[in-house]
């Protein structure tokens, strides 16, 4: 005997209901239990974090970074709210600082904003004191003067071992991210840190380095930065110096007469005479203080000088040099420069 048809579809129908509310209950348990733990603060740092999003990060892998370094849990419910939020597609590159007190929420918030906790700080090589001052001051870490006279200030300079006049030559060439509380004093010790690394790495990589003061080897490396920018060329660049320092030779580089002139570019033949001890053709040796904070690879070439004759050398209009070993070389060197068209 066949049962009530009605009857038999709304029981189907009851019971769909009932799946359906329990599945609603169990989606509400869930947003509920991972709001929770979203909210939940990080358990791991004690202290602030520095944390890098390069341009293209997913918002995944940045969860998943963050939970690898401890910072926050719930990785897969933290890809599930921003998913919910609609913060997922959108995440800013940048520098974050990520303190003991941010729950996973406000994190996640600041990485969607670009809530940035740092300022971007770059100095090429060969940058002079001025240029970085320049550069510092439109961030808003103090004004240029003030920034200068802390560069030349004597008890700071003691502080820091800095043996020259000004920390120029000490400030080393690269991109620093700092904290927007960060003052002008707290930038020069992170630079003169990143400085004593490389230099005492590259000490301890050079078996035989000039017998040349810390001063003099910066010194010398600021003069080798400005007069070529191709790695190559300054390990030579470097040893011509020095083999005129062992001969008593002026240095005659112009970039220590610019460096006098406050970094007027084209130079004069009235300017090489002019009186300043930062002259290298009316003066004999160095000049008293490094002209500009040399790279890495200019240090290395006053390290590591080449070993070669050479005495004189002239860039081409292609920016390659031109090695001599004569006078005579040099002026046929020159000769032919100026008659490339």
């Amino acid at each position: 005997m066949m049962g009530n048809p009605l009857g038999k579809l709304w029981h189907m129908v009851g019971q769909r209901k009932l799946l359906l509310i329990a599945f609603m209950l169990a989606g509400l348990f869930f947003l509920a239990w991972n709001e929770r733990a979203l909210l939940h603060r990080p358990s791991s740092p004690s202290t602030s974090i520095v944390f890098h999003v390069l341009p293209g990060t997913t918002f995944r892998s940045v969860v998943f970074e963050l939970s690898r370094k401890g910072v926050t849990g719930y990785p897969e419910t933290l890809v599930f709210w921003g998913d919910l939020l609609g913060i997922d597609t959108n995440i800013q590159a940048g520098v974050y600082e990520i303190s003991p007190e941010m729950s996973p929420l406000k994190i996640l918030l600041d990485l969607h904003n670009g809530q940035k906790y740092f300022y971007r700080l770059t100095v090429p090589e060969g940058f002079t004191m001025e240029q970085v001052a320049r550069r510092m001051a439109r961030l808003g870490i103090g004004s240029e003067k003030e920034i200068l006279s802390l560069s030349s200030d004597p008890v700071f300079l003691k502080e820091e071992s800095i043996p020259s006049t000004s920390v120029e030559g000490f400030l080393f060439p690269d991109t620093y991210f700092l904290p927007k509380a960060a003052s002008a004093k707290d930038v020069f010790q992170m630079m003169i840190s990143r400085f004593r690394t490389v230099y005492q790495s590259i000490q301890k990589e050079s078996p035989h380095p000039p017998e040349l003061s810390e001063k003099d080897l910066v010194t010398l490396a600021s003069i080798v930065q400005k007069e070529t920018g191709h790695p190559k060329d300054m390990a030579i660049v470097a040893s011509i110096f020095i083999n005129r320092l062992h001969q008593h030779m002026k240095l005659q580089s112009d970039p220590t007469v610019i460096y006098a002139l406050k970094g007027r570019r084209k130079l004069h033949s009235r300017d090489l005479r002019i009186d300043s001890p930062y002259n290298t053709y009316r003066y004999h040796g160095l000049p008293p203080t490094p002209i500009d904070n040399p790279g890495r690879e200019a240090l290395k070439a006053v390290f590591n000088p080449k070993p070669v004759s050479y005495l004189y050398f002239i860039s081409d209009k292609h920016g390659s040099q031109i090695y001599s070993d004569t006078l005579d070389g040099q002026d046929r060197a020159i000769r032919k420069v100026f008659r490339e068209p």
